[in-house]
Order: C-alpha cells, then structure tokens, then sequence
C-alpha cells in the first residue's frame, strides 16, 4: 500500500505541474481554430514536415519527396488481483518500453501518384524482462496510390482513391486514429480485439458530398513484409456521412464498418507459419464522432462472431475450444474536453464488453497479460490468458501538448475489471505516463 501511495502521489504531482504549465502559458478561449506556431521555435520547425527533401507542384515528374517518423515511449504501473490456479493473487508490476519507433518515405509523382512506406525499428522486450533493440522489425505500411478523381476528371467524385500495398484498416472509430492522434495511452480492448494488423491488399476510398466510402479486400496471412498469399483473404467496407450544420455540434459524423472473413479456417491454420491476420467470422460497428467548441464525444458500438477456435499448437490436427467462440457485443465512450485551449486537455473512456461463452472476449497485453506472465501465473484462464465474458474498463486522463500532437506528453490511470463465468480473472488499477512526437 505505501507503494502504490508514492506512486499515486507522483502521478498527482504531474498532473497538476502540467496543470499550472499549462494556465501559465496558454490563455482560454472559447473557439477551436489551430493556434499557429510561433515563429523561429523548435516547435514551428517541428510541425512544418522537416523531413521534406525536395517539393515542386510544378515539376510533372516528382511533385514531393519527405521523410517521415514517430517516437513514443510509455510507462506504466499495476497493481491488482489474477487468476492463478484455482484462485486469484495480487500482485505490483511496473514497466517502461519504447512503444514505437518507426520512420517512412513519401513521394509524389506524375502528378496522379503517391507511394509511401514506413517501418517499424524497435523490438523492445523489457516488459518481458528482455532486451531492448534498435533494428529492423518489419514493414509497418507500403503503398501505391493513384487519384483517380484528378487523372480521368471524374465530376461525379469529389475524391476517389485507389491503392495497392500493405496498410493497416480499422474496425472502429477509436481505432481509425492514428497513433499520432490518439487521446489515451494505450486504445481500449475491445478496439483490439477486432483489430487487423497491416496486411497486403487492394483498396478504393471516395467521398461524394456528405458521404464517403471505402472498400478493401487484405490476404489473410500476417507476414512481416508483403503477403505470401498463402492463405485466404478479408473484405472490408466503411460507409460514413458528414453532418454539415448540426445544431447540437460544430462538425459530427456517423460511420458503419463491417469487416467478414472470406474463408476463417484457411486464414487460420492453412500457413504454418502464419496464425493468420484475421480469425473472426465477421465484425460490424457503428460509430460517431463529434465536436462543439471545446468538447470532442467519440462513441463505438460493435458486435462480432468468433467463429471457429482452433487450437494451434498443432496445425496438423486442429481442434476448437467452444470456450472462445460464440458471439461478442461492446461499447466504447469517449468524451475529451479542452482545459486550456489547444495546451491541456482532459479525456475519459468507458468501455464495456460481453461475450455469449466464458472465454469469448481478450484484454489487453499491455499490460495486465504481460503481467500475469512475468510473475509466472498459471491455470486454464489465469491473468496471462486474460480471457472472459464480461469486461468493464474506466480510463481517466490528462494530456499536455508541447507542440500540438507533434510532441505531448500524455499522463492516465485506469481500471480493470475481467470476469470468465463466476471465475474473477483480473481487477486492477494502471498508472500511466508516456511522451508522443512525431514528424
């Protein structure tokens, strides 16, 4: 208890240090406008892209060359109560990681055309108690796009899009933000649970008016570069409108997103050196976001199908676990409101989830899983598992922004509650802190 006690009393002691930073440096306003950086400072040099190498719209051959990249680094601290055996232990862990490094290349050409690619460059196992490495880890994205709106002069589209590549696409509202973007430290569980990583596919984005829409179909193999087409694919579509002028909000919009899994048992065990990237039957949500004057409301709605679990650990002779199928349902609320304009901002997220069978919904690794393995927790769902039916989730932060989302420091705690049937897998608070930049 007295550990926990400093440890809540230095996360007091930052929030209000960035508080009295914040007041003293930031005068509050009632409107939204991006306040523009001030002139000859880190911070303007910062937000102007410094990685742009070469930019003439006025060249027919390259148009634009820029490097790009981010660093983020976190650290956080639990304290709480898993599953192990036939009971539950508390247990304290702390852990700090470099949560991403990547850098990329963008280059405009002929006019209709824009390749980018990224990778990731740090493989930090301290959570694990590992090393942490500089180095290559995999290719994070690579595209080819082309307007199609600007090259056939399409009047019916005011943008129309389509790339070739590897990106990632996102089933919900909360993890349809960038990284750069995001409010809290980590997203919610529910957000990654239905989430894909990047995968190699073929994807067509356009907008008329209020309404949008996007289509993609990703091969179903996770690979660390390009995709082997070893095993099936996935299709992906999100439908949104813009509401123009609402009256209770000065910008609001409402999307619908499925995802489906062309062939769940080849995406799943056909490659054994694959786990697949996509293992449910399907996934849909709907979502808003929204904006009045200092206060922002993001909300998902999502429900899905497990589908069929296998077992993989021999991917000669599968065999499903009932436990971990079934059907699934979640909310995520998040309001955020501006403290001092464009400086300090305060977020909070509710976020709840059930399943119809006892394993049917997965928390987090970071880091409450990481946790339970580290400290050697055992049992067929103890904390290192991290499976159940019914998950609550409250997180309450405070950002301060050095430099808009290019540099911010980010500072959070959160609470935990995972239950599998009358078993209790995990209750537990998380303190965080983490510094975001990008370029």
């Amino acid at each position: 208890m007295p550990q926990i006690t400093r440890k809540l009393s230095l996360v007091t002691l930052s929030l209000t240090a960035a508080t009295t930073l914040g007041m003293a440096g930031t005068d509050s306003k009632t409107s939204l406008p991006e306040a523009p950086p001030e002139p000859n400072n880190w911070c303007s040099w910062l937000s102007e892209k410094p990685g742009t190498l070469y930019k003439n719209k006025e060249n027919p051959y390259i148009q634009e060359l820029r490097l790009f990249g981010r660093f983020h680094w976190q650290y956080a601290y639990l304290d709480g109560r898993g599953a192990d055996g036939l009971g539950t232990r508390k247990f304290n862990y702390d852990t700090e990681e470099i949560r991403r490094f990547r850098v990329g290349a963008k280059l405009g050409f002929l006019n209709y055309f824009e390749a980018n690619a990224s990778v990731n460059l740090s493989k930090d196992l301290s959570p694990l108690n590992g090393s942490r490495d500089i180095e290559y880890l995999n290719l994070y994205s690579a595209t080819l796009e082309m307007d199609m709106q600007e090259a056939f002069d399409l009047k019916t589209f005011d943008e129309l899009e389509l790339r070739i590549g590897k990106e990632k696409t996102s089933q919900t509202a909360e993890g349809d933000i960038s990284s750069r973007f995001i409010k809290t430290v980590e997203r919610s569980s529910l957000s990654n649970y239905v989430a894909t990583p990047s995968s190699t596919g073929l994807f067509i984005s356009s907008e008329m008016g209020a309404w949008d829409l996007d289509l993609g179909i990703s091969s179903g193999d996770l690979e660390r570069e390009f995709s082997k087409f070893d095993n099936d694919y996935f299709y992906t579509l999100r439908t949104g409108y813009k509401f123009d002028d609402p009256s209770f909000a000065d910008k609001s919009r409402i999307d619908l997103r499925v995802i489906i899994n062309g062939d769940e048992e080849q995406n799943t065990i056909k490659n054994p050196d694959s786990i697949g990237s996509f293992n449910q039957t399907w996934v849909a949500s709907l979502s808003t976001e929204s904006r009045n004057g200092r206060f922002e409301l993001l909300t998902d709605l999502v429900f899905g199908d497990n589908g069929t679990d296998y077992d993989l650990t021999d991917k000669g002779n599968p065999k499903n676990n009932p436990e971990r199928e079934g059907s699934f349902w979640g909310l995520v609320i998040m309001p955020s409101y501006w403290l001092v304009e464009d400086r300090l901002e305060t977020v909070f997220r509710y976020q709840y989830a059930q399943a119809s069978e006892k394993e049917g919904f997965r928390i987090n690794a970071r880091y409450s899983r990481i946790a339970g393995k580290v400290d050697n927790f055992s049992g067929a769902n103890d904390l290192s598992n991290g499976r159940g039916d019914r998950h609550h989730s409250a997180y309450l932060g405070l950002n301060y922004y050095l430099c808009g989302d290019n540099a911010k420091i980010m500072t959070g705690i959160e609470y935990d509650d995972l239950n599998s049937g009358s078993q209790d897998v995990y209750e537990g608070t998380t303190l965080w802190a983490a510094f975001r930049m990008y370029f």
